[in-house]
């Protein structure tokens, strides 16, 4: 009798449940020996290979045991999530009046007329140095990363130029209508002797627009062009999130309007590849928040020589 026969023979006699046990024994002894052959030596191999090995095998760890390009990508993400939180940190507190007044303090020969634009301008300095500058190295070190990622096409701001526009007179009676209420002229401009001549308002409204191309890179071009490589339009709501945030200080009006405007500039910025629209927008709306903040208090620097 041949072998084949002898075992159909033995397992037609040997009960369902030992011959069970015995495959799973011999299925073991398999794996058991296909994983001894695939085991390299410590040793074996060059030592560029071994860390690269090392690497992959750390940020698998790190990251949950996903595959080394998964874990690669979600380093990359944590990269983008810290810089944004060091970015909002800076801001919040380096660029603090208190902060500036440590660096600077008052002379006690009296106050100086233009220390609050000083401050402004600190204020600005530290803002752009924290969402223009650290973020744009970040992006351009990241392996795989170009700063253009950031939406920085000038081509998409010109072909969609007409839907800014269209945004800024949606939002101009808005703004009319909030700026005849006492909270928001005594409030705006931020800088408060903006009217006091032309050299103080052209000063303070370019710091202000200097503070705008920061802010739009960070928001619409650092986190939404980096975050929407892994969330795709998801990236957009994510960075609403945080633009809500820092404008917990402003008028309630202007915070909640806030959250549309984030929608809205972060989705058309995603779309067009460019941040340059949305910095016209905001230019313009806090430009005209200003002046007319201004003419309500009749401090508009034409009125007064």
């Amino acid at each position: 009798m041949t072998s084949g026969k002898k075992q159909r023979a033995l397992q037609k006699v040997e009960p369902r449940a030992t011959r069970k046990r015995r495959d799973r024994r011999q299925g073991t002894a398999v794996a058991n020996a296909a994983g001894a052959r695939d085991v390299r030596p410590a040793d074996a191999g060059t030592g560029a290979g071994t860390s690269d090995g090392d690497s992959q095998n750390t940020l698998a760890w790190l990251f949950g045991g996903f595959d080394a390009a998964t874990a690669s990508n979600l380093r990359q993400l944590a990269l983008i999530c810290v810089t944004a939180c060091l970015a909002l940190g800076l801001v919040q507190f380096v660029g603090s009046e208190q902060t500036f007044l440590h660096v600077f303090p008052l002379s006690p020969r009296g106050f100086d007329s233009y220390w609050v634009l000083c401050y402004k301008a600190w204020w600005v300095a530290v803002i752009v140095a924290s969402y223009l500058a650290l973020p744009a190295i970040v992006m351009a070190a990241m392996p795989g990363n170009r700063l253009r990622d950031c939406h920085l096409s000038f081509r998409g701001f010109r072909r969609h130029f007409w839907i800014y526009v269209g945004l800024y007179g949606a939002v101009l009676p808005v703004i009319w209508l909030v700026s005849l209420t006492p909270e928001f002229y005594t409030f705006y401009p931020m800088y408060p002797q903006a009217g006091r001549s032309w050299f103080d308002l052209l000063c303070w409204e370019g710091l202000y627009a200097g503070q705008f191309i920061a802010l739009e890179f960070f928001f619409r071009g650092f986190l939404v062009g980096g975050l929407s490589r892994f969330l795709g339009a998801l990236a957009v709501p994510v960075c609403v999130m945080p633009y809500l945030m820092i404008h917990f200080t402003k008028p309630w009006p202007e915070a909640a309007g806030s959250v549309v405007a984030g929608f809205v500039l972060g989705w058309l910025a995603w779309k067009t590849k460019s941040i340059w629209g949305g910095v016209c927008v905001h230019c313009a709306v806090a430009s005209t928040m200003d002046l007319l903040a201004l003419a309500h208090k009749g401090q508009l620097p034409w009125l007064h020589g």
